[in-house]
């Protein structure tokens, strides 16, 4: 951008301002003057004619006194065809104040009176906007100030040559075939033909138009196939214009300059594919240019339409940018301060790595984009300092500058209106997008993320020179985006043998990106979701690159989970005040992240944290989920019972018809099983629920205390049919699903059910027909309490819930003989009062 508009000079205005003074002066202003002079010639023959020693002299006054124009001749001859013939010719046509005067000189001219044409004989020299000679003499010699004490300078005059000079008065035409030279200070310039029309005021120099010469910036050449002035409109239109100066080439297929009444440009207007050219290798192209000058000649503003292209090729830098329409506005210095452009705007800006050869992109689309300039430098150059687009805006930056491995960084922004600020011209510093914003990020590991919202606000930072051979870079150091926030990103990841994309999508009001830390912050209800969980919080912090997150604020997670039959199953849930969520570690055959060792830990501060299937739960201080292997530890500190976890036991499906509970209801009924312990691991390939710590379990039929228990659950399908637990493994969709199928407890067992109580050092449980095998040791055997009929001790006990019988399964029993072992026990061995 920074060469289509701050480099861009209108040379074609100079060369045509130096023509419309040269050829204004040379017929149209002097023409104009002498034809009353010549045309009024034959009658002032005899009339004001005053002979001197050195020829004859001709002068006008007007009402005034002022003199009008002085003729004088060397020699003049009357010759009998009416045609008069005068020698050594120089006329003098002196300005309205007296403070110039105009000179034409010739070595011959002759005057038909019957044709009214009169004719240069040989070449005819022009002096226009020369000072009068202080003595009235119209030689050759050089003229001297009117007021004493003015300086003479050249500078003032437009010096013209030509020959063959025809004047037709019937016609008001004057003409020449000839080749016409002139100049002023220091340029010089060509024409082949001209012929000027005093009655439409419109002069033409016919062909091969060329002027050259130095200007204040330097040598410069304009060339044209023709050029017209009209000098009534003030107007000079150019044909096939060319001017070239050490800086640029600028060519139209066709000028127009509009002039003021002083000959100064006004205005210039270009068409016909104007072209300029810069010898760095810089170009802008337009249907059309129109610039307007101030009276210092300096542009004001321009306007470039139709197809507007520009370009520019450096060793290391490339520039491109296209529009339908382009204004610039200038300062009274003439230097760009603001630039308009509108219509399928794109610039493009790529940059080359010198250590890598690699090359880096910025590129800035919309259907309007508005830029300010500045000066900067000792050279005070106008550079960008902001822009602002509009229309489908979108900001592209590209940075190919990666370590071996790496891909490209882009970075991609998108908005109603995006806002950006730069950093000396060429390094953007910040970009305020407002209205449907998107924010495209793709970093040098594959990770693609694409968000959107109300707004976006990013930062960039200059990169390290030695990294990138030598040159800045805009890397994105923070983004932030506000306004229903909306995130999808995209990695890969290891699944079985191959690389599959893995998509999560993430909601909030606001998200703030720490390019330094490499992290994210979501708040304002946060919703992420991918294939396996979605995740609820008041805010989330991500760490991108490696994949670890933070959740804090009412959090809540849902672990889908399929049904054997491939159907949605019943999600695991999750109710939390805080959770970390850690990606396994780097898997260095397939370079990504192993899913199978991601752990999520979840905090409960003022409460627990909570996580259930159906009607199964745990509720424990810090709950560790490691999703890929199905594993949940729960835990808390200090050295109470602080897990607490229900699980579903479906009963006995063996009813023998003589059990009967106190109640009298059958044994073996079903229910929720609540157990409160230190810690607690749930493996779920194993079925398996494992209980440490001290450990507590009750049910509708009564409690149970153990310093650590395991239960095994049965799959939905096995407890239907009342069937053997599934294999591990064979349940998906029932994590800590399924009934309790079987419990063994180890360490002081005590286990109270209504009326009865039992002591022992291991118990067994099995849900399918509600026995229970209370077990000890020589020193400590098992031991049940009956409040009605005493107690009953022996190598194991075999009880049912709810039944008031107890089984000796080996041993004995204390006040019995060999021949009852075995045998159910229905006497009171001690009968409590």
């Amino acid at each position: 951008m920074r060469t289509g508009v701050d480099r861009i000079r209108i040379w074609l205005v100079v060369g045509a301002t130096l023509l419309v003074l040269v050829v204004g002066g040379f017929l149209g202003y002097a023409h104009y003057r002498s034809r009353r002079f010549l045309a009024g010639l034959p009658g002032r023959l005899g009339a004001n004619i005053s002979r001197q020693a050195e020829g004859y002299t001709w002068s006008q006054s007007g009402s005034d006194g002022h003199a009008i124009f002085t003729m004088h001749a060397a020699k003049l001859e009357q010759r009998n065809d009416g045609k008069v013939l005068l020698h050594d010719v120089g006329i003098v046509l002196y300005g309205r104040k007296q403070d110039r005067a105009d000179r034409v000189y010739g070595n011959e001219f002759e005057y038909d009176q019957a044709a009214e044409i009169i004719r240069a004989i040989g070449e005819v020299h022009m002096d226009l906007e020369a000072p009068a000679p202080a003595d009235g003499s119209t030689k050759k010699q050089r003229p001297v100030p009117v007021t004493e004490g003015e300086p003479v300078s050249d500078a003032k005059m437009i010096h013209v040559k030509t020959s063959g000079l025809v004047y037709l008065k019937k016609l008001g035409v004057a003409a020449t075939p000839e080749d016409i030279e002139f100049s002023e200070g220091k340029m010089t310039g060509r024409a082949h033909g001209a012929d000027y029309n005093s009655d439409t005021g419109v002069l033409v120099l016919q062909s091969n138009v060329r002027m050259n010469g130095l200007t204040t910036t330097g040598p410069m050449v304009m060339t044209a196939s023709r050029a017209e002035l009209h000098r009534l409109e003030q107007v000079a239109d150019l044909t096939g214009a060319k001017v070239v100066t050490t800086q640029e080439t600028v060519t139209a297929e066709q000028g127009v300059v509009h002039v003021r009444k002083d000959g100064s440009p006004e205005r210039m207007e270009g068409s016909g594919k104007v072209t300029v050219t810069r010898s760095t290798g810089g170009t802008l192209t337009a249907g059309h240019a129109d610039v307007l000058l101030n009276a210092d000649g300096k542009a004001e503003n321009a306007r470039f339409s139709g197809d507007v292209t520009y370009s520019e090729d450096e060793s290391a830098r490339q520039e491109r940018g296209t529009a339908a329409d382009l204004r610039v506005l200038f300062d009274k210095a003439g230097q760009a301060e603001h630039v308009s452009m509108t219509g399928g705007v794109r610039m493009e800006t790529r940059e080359q790595v010198p250590a890598s050869g690699a090359w880096n992109s910025r590129t800035l689309t919309g259907q309007a984009v508005e830029i300010a300039l500045g000066p900067s430098g000792t050279e005070k150059k106008a550079e960008i300092r902001d822009a602002e687009a509009t229309g489908g805006a979108r900001l592209v930056v590209v940075d190919e500058a990666k370590k071996p491995g790496q891909k490209e960084t882009r970075t991609e922004m998108a908005g109603d209106d995006l806002k950006a600020h730069f950093l000396a011209g060429k390094q953007v510093s910040k970009v305020l997008g407002t209205g449907h914003t998107s924010l495209h990020q793709l970093n040098g590991d594959g990770v693609d993320e694409v968000s959107s919202g109300d707004t976006t606000d990013l930062e960039f930072r200059t990169s390290d020179t030695a990294s990138h051979g030598g040159r800045q870079a805009e890397q994105l150091a923070s983004a932030v985006q506000q306004g229903h926030v909306v995130t999808v990103r995209k990695s890969m990841r290891k699944q079985g043998s191959a690389m599959v994309p893995v998509e999560e999508r993430s909601t909030a009001e606001k998200a703030v990106y720490d390019a330094d830390a490499d992290k994210v912050t979501l708040t304002g209800g946060v919703q992420m979701t991918n294939t396996e969980s979605t995740l609820w919080g008041n805010r989330v912090v991500v760490e991108r690159g490696a994949g670890n997150a933070t959740a804090e604020g009412a959090v809540r997670v849902n672990y889908a989970q399929a049904a054997k039959d491939g159907s949605e199953g019943e999600p695991v849930h999750i109710l939390a005040d805080r959770a970390e969520f850690k990606r396994g570690p780097v898997d260095a055959a397939a370079g990504a992240k192993k899913p199978e060792a991601d752990t999520a830990f979840f905090y409960g501060t003022g409460r627990a944290a909570r996580l259930w299937q159906g009607p199964s739960q745990v509720e424990a201080p810090v709950l560790e989920f490691e999703q890929g292997a199905k594993r949940l530890t729960a835990s808390g500190p200090g050295t109470g019972m602080v897990v607490h976890t229900t699980l579903v036991s479906q009963g006995s499906t063996v009813k023998p018809a003589a059990q009967k509970s106190v109640a009298g209801k059958a044994s073996g009924q079903g229910g929720p099983v609540r157990i409160a312990s230190r810690k607690m691991v749930y493996t779920d390939a194993a079925r398996e629920v494992v209980f440490s710590g001290g450990v507590l379990v009750e049910d509708a039929q009564g409690s149970m205390k153990a310093q650590q228990a395991t239960a095994y659950l049965q799959g939905p399908e096995a407890a239907k049919a009342g069937g053997p637990p599934s294999a591990a493994g064979k349940t998906p969709g029932m994590f800590l699903g399924g009934s309790v199928d079987r419990v063994v407890a180890t360490g002081k067992i005590d286990i109270v059910q209504p009326g009865r109580r039992g002591t022992g050092e291991q118990l067994v449980y099995t849900s399918s027909d509600g026995l229970f095998v209370l077990t000890g040791t020589p020193a400590a055997p098992p031991k049940v309490e009956d409040d009605a009929r005493g107690t009953v001790t022996g190598a194991a006990l075999q009880f049912h819930s709810g039944d008031d019988s107890v089984v000796v399964s080996s041993g004995g029993i204390q006040t019995g003989s060999k021949e009852n072992a075995g045998k159910r026990v229905r006497t009171e061995t001690r009968v409590k009062q």
